[in-house]
């Protein structure tokens, strides 16, 4: 799969989320503190790839975005991350949203301690 076909995919999946008859459960402080913490986490991520891209001596590990990616990709990439991921989170009743949380918190913890580890700072 290229980039353009999964940008498409990510569009589409996007678009059926908000025009279907889903009833999502009643959003709680406790989703905003869970959700916050999924955005920020792909924030600090965001911020490295950025530096990623800027930097020749690192290459990117992500298959949609490609080893050397351009700083509009990299932005294009997360935003459409950040939205897609809060509209699912939203969209899911109670018991499946707390779980979409639980793993990409996980999921973005593990890139942004990879990417520490690789010595990419986080730079603003």
């Amino acid at each position: 799969m290229n980039k353009k076909q999964a940008v498409s995919y990510i569009i589409f999946f996007v678009i059926a989320l908000c025009c279907s008859n889903a009833n999502a459960d009643k959003w709680t402080s406790r989703d905003t503190a869970y959700q916050g913490t999924a955005i920020t986490l792909l924030a600090v991520d965001w911020l490295q790839t950025k530096e990623i891209a800027r930097n020749p001596e690192y290459h990117e590990t992500n298959p949609i975005l490609g080893r050397n990616p351009k700083q509009s990709e990299v932005d294009l990439y997360f935003a459409g991350c950040a939205i897609g991921h809060t509209l699912v989170a939203y969209y899911l009743p109670q018991k499946y949203r707390r779980w979409w949380q639980y793993v990409w918190i996980g999921v973005q913890s593990g890139y942004v301690c990879q990417n520490i580890n690789m010595g990419v700072r986080i730079a603003f």
